[in-house]
C-alpha cells in the first residue's frame, strides 16, 4: 500500500493570518512540521498542499515537495482531496500544520487502523478529564461506539453535561485524519453538511451521508499553534528539548 502525507497549509487564517509561516527559531512553522512528519518511514511521499505562491516558494527554499491546489476548498480535507485527484497513492494523511511538535508516533497509530481491511477514514482520540479542556469550544469531542466507530463530534462536552468524568470517559479527537483513497476523491465531492457547518468539525459531513470513521486511542499530546502567543510555548519547548541545536539553528 502507498501511504501519503499532505500538510495543508493556507496562509488566510481569521485568528493567525500567515500562521504555516510563522518563524520559529528561525524556521518557518511548516518547516518544522515537515520534519516531523519526514521521520514516519511508513509515508512514501510528503507534501505540502497550499493555495498561496508565497507558502509555495517557502516550501521550495528548504526542498520540501508542495503542491498547488484551489482556493477555494472550505477544509483541509478538501485540499488533500485535490491532492489525491493529482498524485498516485493508496491512503492518504492529513496531517495537521499547526503542530510543528507533533509526535510522529501519532502518524504511525493513524496509519496502523488500516491493518483492518474494512477502515476507510479514520482517525484518533485521546481521553480528557481537565473541566476546562472539556468545556472549551476549541476542543473537539468525539463519542464511539463499542467497535470504535465515531457516533458524533462536538464543540460542546459530550456527553452532555457530563461533570464526574469518574463515571465516564470524555475523548476529545487528535488532530489527524486518514483515507482510502477511493473514499477520499468521494468525500471531496460531497458538499458540505448541516451538520458540519453547524458543529465546524468536517468528518461529519461523511458521517451524516451514512459513512463509518474508525478511531484508535492513543495517549500522545500535540501542542496546537491556534493564536500567535501560542508560538512561545512551542518555542520554549523546542530550546528545552534542544530540538534547534540538533537541526543547527
Amino acid at each position: 500500500m502507498k501511504i501519503i502525507g499532505v500538510i495543508p497549509a493556507r496562509y488566510r487564517s481569521s485568528r493567525f493570518p500567515g500562521k504555516p509561516l510563522a518563524d520559529i527559531c528561525g524556521r518557518p512553522m511548516i518547516w518544522w512540521v515537515y520534519q516531523q512528519a519526514s521521520k514516519v518511514k511508513e509515508l512514501d511521499k510528503l507534501y505540502v498542499a497550499t493555495d498561496d505562491e508565497r507558502i509555495e516558494s517557502v516550501c521550495r527554499q528548504y526542498g520540501m515537495d508542495v503542491v498547488m491546489t484551489s482556493p477555494d476548498h472550505p477544509t483541509g480535507s478538501d485540499r488533500v482531496a485535490e491532492v489525491a485527484s493529482k498524485v498516485e497513492g493508496d491512503l492518504f494523511i492529513n496531517i495537521q500544520g499547526d503542530e510543528p511538535l507533533m509526535d510522529p508516533e501519532i502518524i504511525r497509530q493513524a496509519i496502523r487502523l488500516f491493518d483492518d481491511p474494512e477502515v476507510y477514514f479514520g482517525s484518533l482520540k485521546k481521553k480528557i478529564t481537565d473541566p476546562e479542556l472539556i468545556a472549551a469550544p476549541s476542543t473537539v469531542k468525539v463519542v464511539t461506539d463499542d467497535h470504535m466507530d465515531a457516533m458524533y463530534f462536538s464543540r460542546n462536552p459530550i456527553p452532555s453535561g457530563v461533570k464526574d468524568t469518574d463515571h465516564v470517559d470524555v475523548f476529545k479527537h487528535v488532530g489527524i485524519y486518514a483515507y482510502k483513497r477511493d473514499f477520499l476523491l468521494k468525500f471531496g465531492a460531497m458538499p458540505q453538511s448541516s451538520l458540519e457547518i453547524a458543529e465546524c468539525v468536517e468528518p461529519l459531513r461523511a458521517m451524516q451521508a451514512g459513512y463509518k470513521m474508525r478511531f484508535g486511542e492513543t495517549t500522545l499530546e500535540n501542542i496546537s499553534v491556534d493564536l500567535p502567543q501560542h508560538l512561545e510555548q512551542v518555542i520554549a519547548e523546542i530550546k528545552r528539548l534542544g530540538l534547534d541545536k540538533a537541526m543547527g539553528l
